[in-house]
């Protein structure tokens, strides 16, 4: 997926832009570059075929996108991969990189003195093994100069998208969202955890069926005695089982949940301020202000023994 997913935002660029006759030429021609002339195999077993040795790679090349599975951070990178990478990146237009191919980017010293981040379960590995590179694991991608890096799996689409809107604008980047049916496009300080993934775990079905109903209606009234009534509990109660569920109160997690949606909108529309507060519950542009000021701690539980579900 992180290598299909980008290439399919590209291809899905080009088709749009063909048929709506604004481009003759196709917007990329995409080219898949392997170690050698075999097969690619995944790690659940499939294989893909077609692609050329990078050594073959046709020139020029504008983008250079690095997909590399996580065993990559444990491996030994060919050294001359490494010296191509490094020629390369002096000639392209912009490097960029999916789940573990950010080490494939440091090894070869592109990523020194930049922000980059990678898979969540590797970015402290990354960050120990080359000091000089400001990894932020939190991120789902990052841009940093003519320098791209995203985090694994379906990270990888929110960095082509991003991409393709540098080049063909926001409208177009929508489009081709819209036509992979994405749920959101996720913007660069999107976290790689969702409060809503983790709350998803929660036992309780009621309360999944609830923060279902939350996320589809934040301008709505998610007071504690408004969400008690809807599960048909009581207040105290009410709160009681949240809270153990989700590993921190519904207040917070509602303000939370608000913010995220907030800052996506931020990221992914022109609208004003005040209609984007408005349509994520705040009511006003400084209470959303003040929300965006002090998102920067995570959600924290009020128990310290469920402080680990919610991380």
């Amino acid at each position: 997926m992180s290598l299909a997913g980008p290439f399919d935002v590209f291809v899905r660029a080009s088709l749009v832009l063909s048929r709506s006759g604004k481009r003759r030429s196709p917007a990329y021609e995409v080219q898949l570059l392997t170690q050698d002339e075999t097969p690619l195999s995944t790690g659940p077993g499939l294989l893909l075929a077609g692609g050329v040795r990078w050594t073959e790679a046709e020139y020029p090349i504008d983008t250079l996108l690095v997909s590399a599975s996580p065993n990559t951070a444990q491996s030994r990178i060919d050294p001359a991969l490494i010296a191509w990478m490094r020629a390369r990146a002096n000639d392209v237009r912009r490097v960029g990189s999916v789940c573990a191919g950010a080490f494939v980017l440091a090894a070869a010293g592109l990523l020194d003195g930049r922000q980059a981040t990678t898979h969540w379960e590797l970015a402290d590995l990354l960050a120990r093994r080359y000091p000089r590179i400001s990894v932020d694991g939190d991120r789902i991608y990052t841009h940093d100069g003519n320098i791209w890096t995203s985090a694994g799996v379906s990270a990888g689409i929110d960095l082509a998208l991003a991409m393709v809107e540098e080049d063909h604008g926001h409208a177009l980047a929508l489009e081709i969202a819209r036509r992979m049916v994405l749920f959101m496009r996720r913007g660069a300080g999107q976290k790689q955890f969702s409060s809503q993934l983790a709350a998803q775990a929660a036992d309780h079905q009621p309360i999944r069926e609830l923060i279902a109903w939350i996320s589809e209606h934040l301008d709505s009234d998610l007071s504690v005695p408004a969400l008690a009534r809807r599960v048909g509990m009581s207040e105290r109660n009410f709160s009681r089982v949240f809270t153990q569920q989700v590993s921190t109160t519904p207040a917070r997690f509602v303000a939370h949940l608000r913010t995220e949606a907030a800052k996506a909108k931020l990221a992914a529309t022109p609208a004003k301020l005040e209609s984007i507060a408005q349509s994520a519950g705040f009511g006003d542009g400084e209470t959303l202000r003040r929300h965006l000021r002090t998102d920067g701690e995570r959600l924290r539980s009020p128990h310290p023994a469920s402080a680990t579900a919610a991380t």
